[in-house]
């Protein structure tokens, strides 16, 4: 909980967070418009605030403020009162002649930004601007351009609603050099969110710039302040049911307007506001408990013995006696006080008495009275006890209320205490702008959630490696509409039970996937973190900025070295471009944002008394940590845990203490810095280092130790961050060196995840080890946009092996002449990682499959020891999306895509006593998991050539496999394959898809199908939509229970899932091998079963041998 201090920067976070609260959601193209957007969420998840605003005598003292704004007002200044400003970073525009980022008002068609910038001046949104493009040849709807003052200017909420303001042409149209660029077919509208279509603005009226930069002074008493402000943040909101209480006199307090819709509603809030008056005293506690009797539909106190005020009648379920009615109906809705006051409580004794007869009082709060005797003592108290007491215990879930207080130009401890008692926030303020930062700051924040996409980091156990540490490292993220999105990395432990926190009790909630409110994880010594993304973790164990390890890459191997420390006195090796400042007055030098990339809280962004430490964290969205032993013993391993953020900071982060030893800032993500450092409002997903971390190790004699000739590299792609890879030497943990980083034309985002393999190149210059690192050439944004491509893609459409010492290219594939295999069918983009086998078990790599976005799998046979030309034989052995057998690229929207790598198994068909390498694959639209145009399946094809390496020629000339050669086996049980099977299929549900890798273990597969449909509970939980846990026989698809022959075809498909608890897109499922607790463990206690895990969530996988290593497939060195 903080305490913000709000005086400092107030203009500018002012329009921040109004942008915050006003401007539409994101439109995003990738998987976290999941985050952002909840269609099927209802008005009953609208959040429900109660306004207790402070009435007594004292908000009649005047004070001297700026003016309010006002629209119908036309101010003087440089300004044209006839102009919008706009600007893509969190600073406000000047009107200088050097400015010529503005639109005239006439072609500014963004309708949805009319009542916002005339209410507030300013309106943030995705906007384009349809002008020619550099060359000045073709007209389309692009980014904005400075000078360009008349070409017309749209904004994205306006989609399908208004348009060109005629009625029928509401669409933004994709087609060039129109006369009206505006379309009244949907199909033709441009692609929102893919670029150049998703930079987001903030617009300015430039009568309300004029107004900003000549203030002027004026003499209002607090309670016209007060009345200003709440009136201008309503009128400025949408998606809130508001109430309003007042104090009465000396008597409590009076709920004089009934939480209701305030979009529908607004008028009679406003005019219930603007009615306050200010006389009387100030019962605080007294008209806390009387939100307390409202919240949970409680016989009135104050409400009932008026003497001035009227009780609002439809607050009430009676009136004789006067009965409240709860305003909470839905498990989804989030409560919340929002308590405004300038004094101390005065004439507030009655609550020492009242507070303990509250229902369940003495039990919830582990004491039977207030904590104090005097006037307002018991605030905290109520303020604690609503914030545990469930409001409507017959609906799903904790119904609470969350409580923030405001100390108008006073600053009280009680105030302080009363928010921290349920987890709300205290704020300062002394005039009409620090007022309106506070409550914007309050709403802004009411929607917070906080999710985790990938598995957690668990490392092998490198003194037992048929087994895994039970040190277990989650990565947590929370979702803002800002450029920074916080997370954390936070240490568990695993034991048979699942994951368990610092105090031996389970962690996570079976309920609902996610952490219990009361889970501590180990780096979180102050208390429970639960499901607080900032508190705890290693984000608060960052070391001061003067001690902090910060490096880049400025072309010296040492990360360590002078150069690329990212320190103070360093700055003058940089530009302002380098870190995408423009270098205009309200940047900061290059000296103060390196303090500040070092964790100095220059902008005080944590608003607490001090600007010395933030701890921040950036989101590890789609990253994979890595966590690698470096000696220790089992029981108290010496390991490092690796973690990245699309801050763009690779984190080092002791494994024990949780302390990071040093953090890398690839130079090319340092431009990102100056957008983050403003932090503006942000209608696209900011990405830096968004790849998998792939640890490579190699423990030369075995005994779990690096030491002797020992290394340690960690590799990571960029993912939607960008096309680079990185390899780092960590063999000597503080000291990071860089051991190469590349990019290749025509490769697209690096989003496969590097696998390291042996491979002999007969080539001039490969490494002693023939260590090499294999990638596809990644994804290709094209497919962001919900029309499957009809041509080939542009990039991303290749495989190539680089040499793991020094990054150089060894071998490619690709469909152009100049690779070393040319494949004419290679037409569309491998995002995923390459499933790399050592069949015959020599240690080196001697077969290769993959999966395209459109759906083909491909084969490819290695033969260590031959030139690049003729390394490689491979070729197209599946096409189960858009790409058919005839090289046809069209396709229909509808098609299938394919993220997923493929699993792939030997298992053996008892029926044809015949062994088969299973490629098992699932579908689903990663990029918009929203979208249920597709008819997804899960696939398990036959590779019946497990040993057999073909030749070029076998690939030509294949029986490609296609949709209508497998069995279908949905609906169906014990479906018997015969030699003409070349597999099965599972149609999935229709709103069903997959979206992460199956697993395929002790011949069962494990695939998860996510649901953007939510029920009414996990549409509370972060992050939408819901996720089956599919189980089933790898020979035949058959749902794996005990007694197949008692059950019914028509149960099939639900016996092959279970609905997991967790919303949002869940990870792969993972089996673990935990390490005995006790070191003097003997027999079966040394060997404890494995452990299935789904993210946070785990299950028992039924398998009870003990674990043996098996040496036929190798994905990497370890």
């Amino acid at each position: 909980m903080n305490m913000p201090s709000l005086q400092s920067n107030c203009k500018t976070l002012v329009t921040a967070l109004i942008s915050t609260a006003v401007c539409s959601l994101p439109v995003l193209a990738d998987d976290t418009e999941l985050l952002l957007v909840n269609p099927a969420a209802g008005a009953g998840s609208t959040p429900n605030v109660m306004f207790i605003l402070d009435t007594s005598g004292s908000m009649g003292s005047n004070e001297v403020t700026v003016e309010p704004y006002d629209s119908t007002r036309t101010y003087a200044g440089t300004c044209d009162t006839n102009s919008v400003y706009w600007t893509d970073v969190n600073v406000t525009p000047s009107c200088d002649a050097t400015n010529t980022r503005f639109v005239q008002k006439s072609s500014f068609h963004c309708n949805a930004a009319t009542n916002q910038i005339n209410g507030i001046g300013s309106f943030t949104s995705i906007m384009v601007q349809y002008r020619t493009d550099l060359l000045g040849a073709v007209r389309s709807w692009q980014d904005l351009q400075a000078g360009n003052n008349t070409d017309p200017v749209e904004c994205q909420p306006d989609s399908g609603i208004h348009g060109d303001g005629t009625g029928g042409r509401v669409y933004a149209s994709a087609v060039p050099d129109l006369i009206n660029p505006w379309t009244s077919s949907e199909l033709l509208e441009i692609s929102w969110g893919s670029s150049p279509r998703n930079v987001s603005y903030t617009v300015f009226d430039g009568n309300y710039l004029n107004w900003r930069e000549n203030p002027t002074n004026v003499t209002m008493s607090r309670n016209a302040i007060m009345r200003s402000v709440v009136s201008t943040v309503l009128r400025s909101l949408d998606n809130l049911n508001v109430g309003v209480m007042r104090f009465n006199n000396d008597d409590g307090g009076v709920v004089i307007q009934d939480i209701t819709d305030l979009e529908a509603n607004r008028a009679q809030i406003l005019a219930t506001v603007d009615s306050l008056d200010a006389n009387g005293f100030t019962p605080l506690s007294e008209t806390l408990y009387e939100s307390a009797l409202y919240w949970h539909g409680l016989p009135a106190h104050y409400g009932e013995n008026v003497n001035e005020h009227t009780t609002d009648p439809d607050a009430l379920a009676s009136s004789n006696p006067a009965v409240y009615q709860t305003p909470v109906v839905n498990a989804c809705s989030k409560n919340y006080n929002v308590l405004l006051t300038d004094g101390e409580p005065v004439l507030d004794g009655d609550t020492p008495a009242l507070a303990p007869t509250l229902p369940g009082f003495s039990t919830l709060l582990e004491r039977a009275a207030c904590t104090g005797n005097n006037q307002g003592d018991c605030l905290d108290d109520i303020a604690e006890y609503m914030a545990l007491r469930d409001i409507t215990p017959d609906i799903p879930g904790l119904q609470n209320v969350t409580t923030h207080t405001i100390g108008f130009n006073i600053d009280l401890p009680i105030l302080r205490e009363t928010a921290e008692a349920s987890n709300g926030e205290y704020f300062l303020a002394d005039d009409v702008e620090s007022l309106t930062l506070a409550l914007l700051q309050i709403v802004a924040n009411i929607n917070e959630r906080s999710m985790s996409f990938v598995a957690p980091a668990v490392s092998v156990n490198s003194f037992n490696r048929t087994q895994n540490l039970n040190r277990l490292y989650l990565t947590v993220f929370g979702t803002r509409t800002n450029v920074h999105w916080p997370g954390n990395l936070k240490r568990f432990e695993l034991s048979g039970d699942g994951i368990i926190d610092v105090n031996g009790v389970p962690a996570v909630n079976p309920a609902n996937g996610y952490f219990f409110d009361t889970a501590q994880n180990f780096w979180s010594p102050d208390g429970p973190d639960g499901n607080n993304v900032q508190l705890g973790g290693a984000a608060n164990q960052l070391p001061d900025p003067n001690q902090r390890n910060l490096f880049t890459n400025n072309g010296v191997a040492d990360l360590t070295a002078v150069s690329n420390q990212l320190i103070p006195s360093q700055s003058g090796a940089y530009t302002d471009a380098d870190f995408g400042l423009t270098g205009s007055a309200e940047d900061p030098s290059v000296e103060d944002l390196i303090r500040w990339m070092r964790g100095e809280d220059i902008r005080d962004e944590d608003n607490d008394p001090s600007t010395d430490v933030r701890y921040a964290m950036g989101d590890p969205l789609h990253s994979q940590p890595a966590a690698i032993v470096y000696g220790g013993t089992a029981q108290d391993p010496d390991l490092v845990v690796f973690v990245a953020t699309n801050d763009g900071y690779l984190h080092a982060i002791d494994g024990d203490s949780g302390t990071e030893l040093w953090s890398f800032v690839p130079r090319e993500l340092l431009s990102n810095m100056g957008r983050l450092y403003f932090d503006p409002q942000s209608s696209f997903k900011n990405y830096g280092i968004d790849g998998d971390i792939v640890p490579v190790v190699r423990d030369e004699n075995g005994n779990g130790i690096v030491d002797g000739n020992d290394f340690v590299y960690i590799l990571f792609g960029m993912r939607r961050g960008g096309s680079s890879y990185y390899a780092l030497d960590v063999t000597d943990r503080s000291n990071p060196s860089l051991l190469w980083n590349v990019s290749f034309a025509n490769s697209g985002q690096s989003w496969s995840a590097p696998v390291v393999a042996r491979v002999d190149v007969n080539t001039g210059g490969q490494n002693a080890e023939n260590a090499v690192v294999i990638i596809a050439d990644g994804y290709d944004p094209v497919h962001d946009s919900a029309a499957h491509p009809s041509t080939a893609d542009g990039s991303g459409a290749g495989l190539r092996m680089l040499d793991l010492e020094s990054g150089a290219e060894l071998w490619r594939a690709g469909r152009d002449g100049a690779a070393d295999l040319t494949l004419p069918r290679m037409t569309r983009s491998i995002p995923t990682r390459i499933r790399t086998l050592d069949i015959t078990g020599d240690g080196f790599a001697d077969r290769m499959y993959a999966a395209d976005l459109g759906g083909q799998i491909w084969r490819f046979d290695i033969r260590s020891g031959q030139t690049p030309a003729n390394l490689v034989t491979g070729g197209v052995i599946a096409q189960l999306g858009a790409e058919q057998a005839s090289g046809n690229l069209t396709a229909p929207s509808t098609t299938r895509r394919f993220y997923n790598t493929p699993d792939v198994s030997m298992f053996n068909d008892p029926l044809q006593d015949r062994r088969f390498l299973a490629i098992s694959i699932g579908s689903g639209y990663r990029a918009h998991p929203f979208d249920q145009s597709a008819a997804d399946r899960f696939f398990s094809l036959r590779d019946p050539d497990v040993f057999r390496q073909l030749e070029q020629t076998d690939y030509d000339n294949y029986d490609i496999i296609v949709d209508n050669d497998l069995v279908e086996v949905s609906g169906r049980l014990q479906v018997e394959l015969g030699p003409a099977d070349r597999g099965w299929r599972f149609t999935l549900p229709s709103d069903q898809k997959v979206l992460a890798d199956s697993l395929t273990f002790n011949n069962e597969v494990f695939f998860v199908a996510f649901s953007p449909q939510s029920n009414a509970q996990a549409n509370c939980l972060p992050g939408a939509g819901m996720n089956y846990l599919y189980r089933v026989s790898v020979l035949n698809g058959d749902p794996v229970v005990n007694n197949l022959d008692a059950l019914d075809p028509g149960d099939a498909d639900d016996a092959r899932r279970e609905e997991l608890a967790q919303g949002g897109i869940a990870p792969s499922p993972t089996i673990l091998f935990p390490s005995p607790v006790d070191p003097d463990c003997e027999g079966a206690a040394c060997s404890p079963p494995p452990i299935g895990c789904v993210g946070r969530e785990c299950f028992d996988p039924g398998f009870v041998n003990n674990p043996v290593r098996t040496l036929w497939s190798q994905d990497g060195i370890q």
